[in-house]
């Protein structure tokens, strides 16, 4: 995927207060039950109390319990309330009791929630995001302390909101990304279009298609509005000046501790020469956003020159004899 970064990410953590005070809260439906719409190759179901069971489609995922799959494997989970969640490869995931928590541990989830079900948390070691009448895509790598969102669209109340490790909180908007890794955080904005059509987790939604016509049970018929609307209103993007994705999304990119943290070169706060680089898996483009303005720095206080200091003949005949 390509992307490019997002550097207004100051004037939307300014806003993101009034965002979040503008957001109307809505009551939620609270998750009691969730079943297994679909399964490819090893998912496992693993209790509170550490037994683990191969899952099938129609088992139930229930409260308490961790889904887990294995490498190429996915799953998809349909709650109670219509909520979707689609689960890639080598991913843990579970949600509490009577609540709209879910906690990804590690790998990539995307949740889909339909209108009016209220606000839904996904937590990792790291960030928590939360979602009302939207969707997102979490990915949370363990060996680099990583956690992606995206925001596959904007809801009318209000952006997806995440907050990091340090308490810090920041809008998401339809087609924009954060990698947040402790204190550090870069917002990028994607190619939306790029992604559905080349996502495994995407597969088979028509996402990228305004012509489709879903039928009236289909979990996502209601929410579909809102991620076509995103999708119509993002600028096109053009290969020049693009960001090839380093395999972040990809669940099937293997991934790898860094030898050295501290000039990792996926981390947030990379250079985009840096990111360049790792092209190896490159499903969707994605073009730098225009630069901020640049206010000079003020000019240094002028500084009267100093006068010479007068020197005093010494007193006496410099020439006697002492």
């Amino acid at each position: 995927m390509v992307f490019r970064p997002d550097n207004f990410l100051a004037m939307l953590l300014a806003m993101v207060g009034s965002a979040a005070i503008a957001s109307p809260a809505l009551a939620g439906v609270p998750w009691t039950w969730a079943k297994l719409s679909s399964s490819t190759n090893q998912v496992s179901l693993l209790s509170a109390g550490g037994a683990s069971r191969p899952a099938a489609v129609a088992d139930c995922f229930c409260p308490g319990e961790t889904l887990n799959t294995s490498a190429m494997a996915k799953a998809e989970v349909l709650f109670n309330d219509g909520s979707l969640t689609r689960v890639g490869e080598q991913a843990s995931l579970r949600f509490w009791p009577d609540t709209r928590n879910l906690y990804l541990s590690r790998g990539t989830a995307a949740v889909f929630v339909p209108p009016g079900r209220g606000r839904t948390t996904v937590q990792t070691a790291n960030a928590t995001v939360g979602l009302n009448s939207t969707a997102v895509v979490v990915r949370y790598v363990p060996s680099r302390q990583l956690t992606l969102i995206m925001a596959l669209g904007t809801a009318p109340s209000g952006p997806v909101l995440v907050t990091g490790a340090t308490g810090q909180e920041f809008a998401l908007y339809g087609g924009q990304m954060a990698f947040v890794n402790g204190a550090s955080l870069q917002i990028v904005e994607f190619d939306l279009l790029e992604f559905y059509q080349t996502s495994d987790l995407m597969a088979g939604l028509q996402l990228g298609d305004p012509t489709y016509r879903p039928p009236a049970n289909e979990p996502l018929a209601a929410l579909r509005p809102n991620l076509l609307e995103a999708l119509e209103q993002q600028a096109p993007f053009e290969q020049n000046g693009s960001i090839l994705d380093p395999a972040l999304i990809s669940d099937v990119a293997p991934v790898t501790a860094p030898q050295n943290p501290e000039t990792n070169p996926l981390d947030p706060l990379s250079t985009v020469e840096a990111l360049r680089r790792y092209n190896d898996t490159p499903p969707g483009v994605v073009n730098p956003l225009p630069e901020p303005p640049v206010t000079p720095p003020p000019d240094p206080p002028t500084v009267p020159p100093t006068p010479p200091t007068a020197i005093q003949p010494p007193t006496g005949d410099a020439s006697a004899d002492p």
